[in-house]
């Protein structure tokens, strides 16, 4: 909107700019919803009222700071040649400490508004009270010399009770009286009488003019309202980081446990297995305790069994097979095989009952076996017997 304004980096940023105009002890209010976006200035939203009820505070429900122009009955407006005891000579005997000055400082004049601090505090106290906060304020008319540089082919500019006479971006006089309707164009942009002091307020709290002298160190609440905004940031930014931690803690603990509970299924699968192990190798250790003990891994030891064996066997008799050490089942695949460690099995074919007889005898008669047992001795045909016998060493 207004060329100034493109060259001055700003965030995003929202204002109320309120006008309170007073006459005959009437309040009237005019609403500008100002917004700045990409560097420009946009009105975002106009209301009026003639009461300050629930519709203009319906206009007022979002967290916006508030400038404040006000302008009345209730104000005092002089030109005054700049000498001292210029303002005592306005207010006569009164004590200055109850009054505001608002003043324009024009050459050698002074235009200067002056207004009790009891109203415009009172109406301060209004704003507050539906919870906003007045960052800036002006009263009276000659806020309107901060639309000097900016306002074309005008010879006077008015607001609600006053017009403004102009010419060469200078105030040339002032009267206590409006133009209805009026309407200016500013850079493009229609502004009616009763807004033309609004925007000059808020270009006055954007661009400080040197030429305007105004004690407005009452109103802290620019800081307060900084405060309270930066304090709802950092609270939802501290609420957005109290969730995410929250959040990023539920997924550790569940990674955590998960592997908590993976690590105490593979170290009880570990101990299993060590159990299992130990087992295996306490059963190795027992029967290699027992092998030792019987002779059995002896390898001269086995061959001294076969080699008695064989030589007592007659020459009408044959043997097949000689077992040592046969399984007790048969053998299947991921088993575990039992051995019959003290049992030799013998097989074979006999021609001659009483050779047969002669040859257990003469087995049964060596020093190292303990029993032997005939499991099977069948005839196969006229001339021959087959035999099973069991030794037990």
């Amino acid at each position: 909107m207004i060329n100034k304004l493109k060259n001055i980096s700003l965030k995003d940023h929202r204002y109320y700019v309120i006008g309170v105009s007073v006459r005959e002890h009437i309040p009237e209010y005019q609403l500008l919803e100002i917004r700045f976006k990409n560097n420009e200035l946009l009105i975002e939203n106009r209301f009026f009222s003639n009461e300050f009820d629930p519709a203009f505070k319906e206009k007022l429900n979002k967290d916006y700071p508030v400038i404040l122009h006000i302008e009345g009955d209730s104000i005092i407006n002089k030109v005054v040649e700049n000498k001292t005891g210029y303002r005592n000579n306005i207010i006569f005997k009164a004590n200055p400490d109850e009054f505001y000055f608002f003043e324009y400082h024009q050459n050698e004049t002074i235009f200067i508004s002056v207004a009790r601090k009891q109203s415009i505090d009172a109406i301060i106290k209004q704003i507050e009270n539906s919870n906003l906060y007045v960052i800036h304020l002006s009263f009276g008319p000659f806020v309107m010399s901060n639309l000097l540089p900016i306002i074309k082919d005008y010879d006077t500019v008015s607001s609600s009770n006053y017009t403004v006479s102009i010419a060469e971006k200078e105030i040339l006089s002032f009267k206590n009286e409006s133009v209805l309707d009026k309407e200016y164009i500013i850079n493009g942009d229609r502004f009616n009488q009763k807004e033309t002091p609004l925007l000059a307020t808020f270009l006055g709290y954007k661009y400080p003019n040197p030429a305007i002298e105004f004690d407005a160190n009452f109103i802290n609440n620019k800081s307060e309202y900084k405060f309270k905004k930066w304090f709802k940031i950092a609270g939802v930014f501290i609420l957005a980081f109290f969730l995410t931690t929250l959040l990023t803690s539920h997924f550790l603990m569940g990674y955590y446990l998960n592997a908590l509970a993976e690590k105490e299924f593979l170290y009880n699968a570990s101990q299993q297995t060590t159990i299992t192990i130990n087992t295996l190798k306490e059963e190795q250790v027992l029967k290699e305790k027992i092998l030792r003990s019987s002779g059995i891994n002896n390898k001269m030891f086995l061959t001294k069994y076969m080699a008695d064996i064989g030589n007592s066997v007659p020459s009408d008799i044959i043997l097949n097979t000689i077992q040592v050490m046969p399984h007790l089942k048969k053998i299947k695949a991921s088993e575990k095989i039992n051995l019959n460690t003290n049992i030799i099995t013998l097989t074979g074919e006999s021609k001659n009952d009483n050779s047969f007889n002669d040859w257990l005898k003469k087995i049964e008669a060596l020093a190292w076996i303990q029993k032997m047992d005939i499991e099977n001795y069948s005839q196969e045909t006229q001339t021959v017997n087959t035999f099973i016998i069991k030794i037990e060493i």
